[in-house]
């Protein structure tokens, strides 16, 4: 099943954990990751690099491969780390796919966290836990946008409520009665204008923060960079000269892509084309 019929099919359904356990166990299929995303770069007027968080860089330089080369050999259970840590990478791979603008993907990796605990809790087989835990993740975090899409549509829908309505029960000062008949017009045609586009912007809202209309964050070629420099996908890290090899992107526009891509990840675009 692909990521984005996952977030369709939970836009329309509104399932509880036992029935989204039947769910992913009826599909008993890997989820497939996908990027639906325009490939826009960001100009170097956009990108400041004084807000690149290097905690993110950190976090995931310091993410641990979901491979135990001594286990067998020391007989320690999770010596190299829990099933929990082993698979954090997922988590922040399947962010890059997911996050929108005005996400934090801090906050959208801590959910899809809470994901792949509740599919640690729930599936006791390795081959179980591997198969469905990619859902899970994707549940969490698809819960927190569509909360956070929610909230966004229901204030600009009471904005534009309070704008329409807000002059309706207002006296009539002395004020107002010594303005010419032309300013009174004139305030009245502004007036009925503003109206006018607060009603517009109340329709607006229903589509504009809608689940699926919400802009993806990142583009195909900056997750892709993404995932091979910090080894995401469950591969090694590959150094510079290699992503620029397999990319076929001189060393110079790579390096801007990643710097531009880490900008979008440190920092949470609340700006709204209305």
């Amino acid at each position: 099943m692909k990521l984005l019929s996952l977030e369709k099919y939970l836009l329309k359904n509104n399932l509880d954990d036992e029935e989204f356990k039947k769910l992913v166990s009826e599909i008993s299929e890997k989820l497939e990751l996908e990027v639906v995303s325009e490939d826009r770069k960001l100009t170097d007027e956009e990108i400041d690099y004084e807000y690149i968080d290097f905690l993110i860089a950190e976090t995931l330089e310091s993410l641990k491969d979901d491979v135990c080369t001594c286990e067998d050999d020391c007989g320690v259970e999770d010596c190299c780390g829990t099933r929990v840590e082993k698979n954090l990478k997922k988590v922040y791979e399947m962010a890059l796919y997911m996050l929108r603008e005005g996400i934090s993907y801090d906050d959208l990796t801590q959910e899809g966290i809470v994901g792949l605990i509740k599919a640690h809790e729930l599936f006791e087989d390795d081959k179980d836990f591997k198969l469905y835990k990619d859902y899970y993740i994707a549940k969490e975090m698809f819960n927190y946008i569509n909360n956070y899409a929610n909230y966004r549509k229901a204030a600009f829908k009471d904005y534009a409520k309070h704008e329409i309505h807000k002059d309706s029960h207002l006296k009539v000062s002395l004020k107002d009665r010594d303005k010419s008949e032309e300013l009174k017009k004139l305030e009245k045609e502004n007036k009925e204008k503003h109206i006018e586009e607060m009603k517009q912007l109340e329709k607006r809202a229903e589509t504009l923060f809608d689940y699926l209309n919400l802009k993806y964050r990142l583009s195909e070629r900056e997750i892709k960079v993404l995932v091979m420099y910090y080894g995401l996908d469950g591969h090694e890290k590959k150094a510079f000269s290699q992503i620029s090899e397999i990319t076929k992107i001189d060393d110079d526009n790579l390096d801007k892509l990643l710097k531009g891509a880490m900008f979008k990840l440190s920092t949470v675009d609340e700006k709204v084309e209305l």
